[in-house]
Parts: structure tokens; sequence; C-alpha cells
């Protein structure tokens, strides 16, 4: 356990840790006290000692506990202040600054070895969504969108995120553009196929995807980002509902 952590535990387990830790010194401290203390004054030291255990034993845990459960709910307002920052609560993908911080970092630890590609879609007519079934109805199939493309990607090392409006990025490390075109391909049929129903009405789902992939050539994230998206317009171009990869 880091020093950090014994002012500021970031679960029950590491509080239980801290209550213990702090508890044994308390009675070490009382005992060591009360010991030199009766050595240099004479005093019997039986039942002096015998308060200098049960006196700590009996505060110490609960004062412990009550400081390690308030940084506690510390830490958890923390994670949740971090989460608004980053996240965006529509569709529960990363916002444009938790994007583009992740992006940088795949970015600089893949550039060499080619393996950090990007894919961008864009839901077809979305505004016909929004004007025929309303905004709620949008809502939903952006929610869904997001959804299915974090279930298709499956990576840890991979990010969701939305650039804005019905236009969300998916961030893959370890895939060539290849495999990054064939998982794409995959997205893209799984959004058309989905069934989502609003208001008793089945809602039709297509979308466009540009797919692009990190090169020699790029000097950072944002390089990428723009390849993927002249694809996406490409797609678009072609009639929707495709992939397209940058050339």
């Amino acid at each position: 356990m880091s020093a950090r952590h014994f002012l500021q535990p970031r679960n029950k387990r590491e509080a239980v840790r801290l209550v213990v830790i702090y508890t044994t010194i308390a009675i070490v401290v009382a005992v060591g006290i009360t010991w030199i203390t009766n050595w240099m004054t004479g005093a019997p030291t039986g039942l002096s000692l015998i308060r200098a255990v049960v006196i700590p034993l009996l505060l110490a845990p609960w004062m412990v506990w009550t400081v390690a459960n308030f940084a506690l709910q510390l830490h958890e307002m923390h994670g949740e202040l971090e989460k608004l920052v980053r996240v965006d609560p529509l569709s529960g993908a990363l916002n444009r600054r938790g994007l583009a911080e992740f992006a940088e970092k795949a970015f600089a630890e893949n550039r060499k070895t080619g393996r950090f590609s990007v894919i961008v879609l864009d839901v077809d007519r979305f505004k016909s969504i929004n004007d025929n079934y309303g905004h709620a109805a949008g809502d939903l199939v952006i929610a869904r969108v997001a959804d299915i493309t974090r279930q298709m990607l499956g990576c840890d090392r991979c990010a969701v995120g939305r650039l804005g409006g019905d236009e969300l990025v998916a961030l893959l490390v370890g895939k060539n553009l290849e495999e990054t075109m064939s998982l794409a391909e995959k997205m893209r049929d799984a959004i058309e196929n989905t069934i989502l129903i609003y208001d008793d009405v089945c809602v039709k789902i297509t979308t466009s995807i540009g797919v692009s992939a990190v090169s020699a050539r790029d000097r950072n994230a944002e390089a990428v980002l723009k390849r993927a998206d002249q694809s996406l317009y490409a797609a678009k171009t072609a009639g929707r509902n495709r992939v397209r990869a940058a050339a």
C-alpha cells in the first residue's frame, strides 16, 4: 500500500486495513508512553497498561473508520466528476475531451507498430429520424448505436467516443487497416439488422462508416481521425450504409 492510500483509501478493503493499522499504532504508542511514564515515576504498570490497550481499542477503530469512510466518499465523488468531464451522458461514450486524451495516448504508444486505427460512424438521415419520430427517438438511436459499437469492439484497450450530433468514433489498438475494415463492416451489418422499437414503431437504422489506420507520415492522432472522417464522407457520397477506408 502506498503512502497515499494511508490517507485516501480507494475501497472498503483498504479502509478496513487502515483501521487495523492505525488502531495497532494507537495501542503501541499508548502502551509505550504508559510504560515509560510508569518506569520514570515508579508507578505500578498492571492496570495502567490494561487501560492503555482497552481505550485505544475502543476509540481508535470508530474514529479511523469515520475518517476513512469520509475519504471513500470523496474518492467516489472524484470518480463521478472525472466521468462527467470525460463521458457523454447520452451515449455513455467518451466526449471530445476524453476522446482526445485516449487518442493521443494510443497514437503515441502504437505509432511505430502501425496498429492504431479509427472508425467513424454517422447515422444515415438522422435528421429525418428526429423529424419523423421526435428527438427522444433520435437520442435512443444514438445510445443504441453506441452500445452496438462497444459490444462489437470487445477490447479493453479500445474506446468509443461521440464527436457530437449523430457522429461516433471507435479508437482501436492492436488492429491494422484490413482488420479494422472487417470489423467496421460487421458493425454496419449489426446496426442495420438491429430492431429498435419506439412508440410502437420500428425505427430503421443504417450507418455510413469511414476507416483509417496510423501511417508513418502521421504526426498526431488528429491526422488519423481526419482521414477516417474523409472516408466517412466518401461512404455517404457513394450512397450511405457502407464502409469506406482511407487510401
